[in-house]
């Protein structure tokens, strides 16, 4: 399991990891314009970018299912989960400086 932040999605808590920098590259453009909940393009790269993370920790991970757990008030939250490759923010979490959401 690769570490990543505590979320619950869905009503499942899941260990999301940070996107791979390889998915990170692939996705950059359209991580590049991201903003919550401004248009249809942003909720896509939402389900994209947290399907991709996810499927580092549970392959078998649909992206029906990804869009199905997620929501408009999650997506500010995923996006600094997916995007913590440098930990920080899970570090942070562990040590208990940060509350984690949901």
């Amino acid at each position: 399991m690769i570490n990543g932040i505590k979320m619950k999605l869905g009503g499942t808590t899941y260990i999301v990891p940070p996107l791979s920098l390889g998915a990170i590259e692939l996705m950059q453009e359209r991580i590049s314009k991201f903003q919550v909940g401004a248009s249809l393009e942003s909720v896509g790269t939402v389900i994209d970018a947290l399907h991709s993370a996810l499927s580092r920790n549970y392959p078998d991970m649909t992206r029906g299912k990804v869009a199905e757990m997620v929501d408009l008030g999650d997506m500010q939250e995923v996006m600094e989960a997916i995007m913590d490759v440098g930990g920080l923010k899970r570090k942070a979490l562990e040590l208990g400086e940060a509350q984690p959401g949901k």
